[in-house]
């Protein structure tokens, strides 16, 4: 079964990560690397942001390496750091250009008098 998928430049990266490093372990250990080759110049070649049609396989195999590639990362980095840092940066960004202060705007509930 053939699905098209429209890939964005930050799954196309991601995707990409996620299959070097199955390829280079499958060559090592003397596996075929054809269709891993074939589907990393596939996903290569293609424009950020366009459609694609992937077979059940390719998708399959984009699916398993992204999930190794989450959980190699979730292992390196305690989950609750990375929670916490990405809450903390949600909480600080409309702060960051300064014109969004306490003092210049009332939190929602608060009136300055």
């Amino acid at each position: 079964m053939m699905r098209k998928i429209k890939l964005t430049r930050a799954n196309k990266s991601i995707t990409l990560k996620a299959l070097a490093p199955y390829y280079y372990r499958e060559r090592a250990l003397g596996h075929s690397t054809q269709e891993v080759g074939k589907l990393v110049l596939k996903i290569d070649s293609l424009p950020a942001d366009k459609k694609a049609t992937f077979s059940a396989e390719e998708i399959h195999l984009m699916r398993t390496t992204i999930n190794q590639l989450r959980n190699k990362r979730l292992v390196s980095k305690p989950h609750v750091a990375l929670r916490s840092s990405a809450r903390d940066n949600l909480l600080f960004k409309p702060y960051q250009n300064g014109s969004k202060s306490p003092e210049n705007q009332g939190f929602p509930g608060f009136y300055y008098i």
